[in-house]
């Protein structure tokens, strides 16, 4: 069963439909990478692009902030302000349009091997499912500020569809430098 919500019939974004996408996003871009061997995966398509160790030391940091920021940053939320969730399903996966990434979340060398990186994404992420399944709140009731300036204040709700597609997006950038490279 794909999480991915089909544009015909309404989904509800409610948590068992995050904990599925989280899940399957997780497996989505732990295959992007299955196979890259350590070598290959500090080749860059180009010198100001980024190699596969690179996005995935990317996406690593980003989720290791964003779930530092929904664990200890949340404020509540204005009544009436419009969730986003359904635009962020379709927006952040979509690589027609590139984004600056924020600083803090530059690939800057933080981790030695593919492998490190790899074992990290997997512990973040067993952190944030770990975070949904315990939380008890309304996912729409609370807010932080995202770190990406184009998102702003999001709801955890908010924030968790970002996380998830951020790893969609980024396992389509990881077969972009595949192909490119000819990784196979």
């Amino acid at each position: 069963m794909s999480a991915q919500p089909n544009p015909a019939t309404p989904v509800v974004i409610d948590k068992p439909f995050l904990l599925a996408v989280l899940q399957e996003s997780r497996e989505i871009f732990l295959n992007s990478f299955a196979g890259v061997t350590e070598e290959q995966s500090r080749l860059k398509p180009a010198p100001e692009r980024w190699s596969v160790l690179d996005t995935v030391e990317h996406l690593t940091t980003a989720e290791t902030v964003q779930l530092k920021l929904i664990n200890t940053q949340r404020t509540p939320r204005a009544a009436g302000t419009p969730d986003r969730e359904y635009a962020f399903l379709q927006m952040i996966p979509n690589r027609t349009r590139t984004m600056e990434s924020p600083e803090t979340a530059k690939p800057i060398g933080r981790f030695a091997t593919l492998a490190e990186a790899a074992e990290q994404f997997k512990t973040t992420r067993a952190s944030v499912i770990r975070f949904l399944e315990q939380y008890t709140e309304d996912l729409r009731a609370s807010e932080v500020k995202h770190p990406h300036p184009a998102a702003g204040m999001v709801s955890i709700c908010e924030m968790l569809v970002a996380m998830a597609m951020h790893a969609k997006r980024h396992a389509a950038q990881i077969e972009e430098i595949r192909t490119t490279l000819k990784l196979g």
